[in-house]
């Protein structure tokens, strides 16, 4: 699948829908810095740009980002998004008003980063009704082309929508060469869309949601890139970076289509958020998002194992709240989300009487799956974070995550279809202990 071929095109797809993606163009070269000033110039008629960096990427793009936009007569006023006492900046509520607050009108931003300085630029770009572009600097995530934002409001780790750039520029040799852990982030996020694309027929045969075939395989021509050859991403092999950087743009694009995170994140996802709103309460660091999802691939995939064993399932008594002692300042904000859940879980519940709706969920979910033994190799031989002392978190830490990530978002996963079967919360510590000890 060619990505030339989807930008900027508008086109009626067999799954019933028109989809529209509004990214125009990537410009993935050496001289991606040069081009910026015409292609930018093409989206817009004013020249006033605001360009959003943080501390690190304004030395490796921001500043001759900003040189040459100056030299061709755009009027550019630079942000550096701050650094927390914990280390880089966050894309939470408190950042995204300041943001907010020191925006001047303009014609379109442009963000030069990864994961929050571009999320946090789209956000407060949206807000502002203007257009954004990013100059991406790792293959560390898939929110490139995404019109999503994945926020943290009032503690809570949200999805909300926004708007996806109008282009993306990458200079290759620094994306081969950013720091070898964004990389890797990037592989725990791309290998984790198997799963999520499970998730998605879950809940398309359960609970209603839309599903389109053509949005969940975009990415997968690119799959043996990454899955069957780990060892080229360690080795920093461009083409192997490159089919990286793409797969994960494709992912954003997918996301874009069809509206929604859906065909890019289910419940492996929560187990990074889940973690990253622990921190929030206690302080304890967490890792990068990439690297921590690609733990929770390996716990859903494990998962996934069990309930494919099960040939008549028995919906068994699952929480009907939250764990309040658990989520103290977060518990009214988790509860909401929660609440919101349990009827789709009670419909799951009776449609899991009807054995012909179990079967065709198995033999769907089955065919996108992989083993929880690949997922974990090719992390591993690709040099990813792929149990939890690579990530830094303790085994403790790691139970206490699988066993309330299901409670704070309001889409059903498989970690909710665990916890109906009755596999969770007995199987959280086993599967820790064989696929995440080492």
């Amino acid at each position: 699948m060619n990505p030339e071929k989807l930008l900027n095109t508008t086109f009626d797809c067999e799954c019933g829908s028109s989809h529209e993606v509004p990214v125009r163009s990537i410009i993935y070269a050496e001289d991606a810095i040069e081009c910026l000033p015409e292609l930018l110039a093409s989206f817009v008629k004013g020249r006033r740009i605001v360009l959003v960096t943080d501390k690190r990427t304004r030395a490796i793009a921001g500043e001759r980002a900003k040189e040459i936009l100056e030299q061709t007569g755009w009027s550019v006023h630079d942000i550096i998004i701050p650094d927390t006492d914990k280390g880089g900046p966050v894309c939470d509520d408190i950042t995204h008003a300041w943001l907010n607050d020191l925006m001047p009108p303009a014609d379109i931003a442009l963000a030069v980063g990864s994961g929050v300085v571009n999320d946090i630029t789209k956000w407060s770009a949206f807000d502002k009704e203007i257009p954004y572009a990013v100059f991406a600097t790792a293959a560390t995530m898939n929110g490139y082309t995404a019109a999503n934002v994945a926020p943290t409001i009032n503690g809570v780790k949200c999805l909300i929508r926004a708007r996806a750039p109008l282009a993306v520029f990458a200079i290759p040799s620094v994306i081969v060469e950013a720091p070898f852990e964004l990389t890797a982030a990037g592989l725990g996020d791309t290998i984790a869309k198997p799963v999520s694309t499970a998730d998605w027929i879950f809940n398309n045969i359960f609970c209603g949601e839309s599903f389109c075939r053509y949005c969940s395989e975009i990415i997968n021509s690119l799959e043996p890139y990454y899955l069957d050859r780990p060892g080229d991403i360690s080795d920093r092999k461009p083409t192997a970076i490159e089919a990286l950087f793409n797969a994960l743009l494709y992912s954003g694009i997918a996301m874009t289509i069809i509206g929604t995170s859906a065909p890019a994140s289910g419940g492996e996802h929560l187990f990074s958020h889940t973690l990253d709103m622990m921190s929030s309460i206690d302080g304890i660091e967490h890792d990068l998002h990439g690297r921590q999802v690609g733990l929770g691939t390996i716990f859903a995939s494990a998962l996934y194992e069990r309930i494919f064993e099960i040939e008549k399932p028995t919906c068994h008594h699952y929480p009907d709240d939250i764990d309040r002692k658990f989520w103290g300042p977060l518990a009214e904000n988790v509860h909401r989300e929660y609440q919101q859940k349990l009827p789709m879980l009670k419909t799951i519940c009776e449609k899991l009487a009807d054995g012909n709706t179990w079967d065709v969920f198995l033999n769907a979910a089955a065919a996108q799956v992989r083993s929880p033994a690949q997922i974990k190799n090719c992390l591993k031989a690709a040099g990813a974070a792929h149990n939890f002392s690579d990530i830094g978190c303790s085994r403790e830490r790691l139970l206490a995550a699988a066993l309330h990530m299901h409670e704070i978002r309001k889409r059903p996963t498989i970690i909710d279809l665990a916890w109906i079967l009755g596999i969770m919360p007995g199987a959280a510590e086993k599967i820790i202990d064989r696929w995440l000890l080492k």
